[in-house]
């Protein structure tokens, strides 16, 4: 059976992937933000209690300390959300724009009332500004897995920011309801 044709298999092999892809930023980043936060600490230990009799400076120990938090965010970012489920809510798209990270990656960004998303091509096909949509995403790191464009809620609908369950059941299961 062929991905392509079953728009639920399609969502969760992207839900695999973007999960992939917080999990490959987990092992990039955990080991150099404990190897620089290690560093950050001896340095500052040498500085403080040691006398400097290692070669650390002053300079040094500012460096590490500024690499040591830029690092340890990334990390912790990705441990968030390898421990948290996706959430979905509803908003308007207020504005969408892509970057190149580098020469060969593309980057998209969405921004759904006041969250900015970071997405690849695939999750954002069909999307436009000034759709009202509903955004799978993970929370922490602002990754989007999945987006659709949906009706807007009237008077009577659902209130904005309680989607709907995409599979239909009752909205408990591995997607968090914000």
């Amino acid at each position: 059976m062929s991905a392509y044709g079953d728009p639920q298999l399609e969502r969760e092999l992207k839900a695999r992937a973007v999960r992939g892809g917080i999990l490959r930023s987990a092992l990039l980043w955990v080991p150099v933000a404990a190897v620089t936060t290690g560093a950050f600490l001896f340095f500052l230990y040498d500085r403080t209690a040691g006398g400097g009799e290692r070669g650390s400076t002053w300079f040094l120990v500012v460096v590490l300390g500024f690499l040591a938090f830029l690092f340890g965010y990334q990390a912790v970012q990705s441990v968030l959300d390898l421990f948290a489920k996706p959430r979905v809510r509803q908003g308007r798209v207020t504005r969408m724009w892509s970057r190149r990270d580098s020469l060969v990656l593309k980057t998209y960004y969405v921004r759904v009332d006041r969250q900015i998303l970071r997405a690849d091509a695939h999750a954002v096909a069909g999307v436009r500004e000034g759709d009202w949509v509903e955004v799978t995403y993970y929370p922490h790191s602002a990754v989007l897995v999945w987006a659709e464009v949906v009706p807007e809620p009237g008077d009577g609908e659902e209130a904005r920011g309680q989607g709907r369950d995409p599979a239909g059941g009752s909205g408990r299961g591995p997607i968090e309801r914000r």
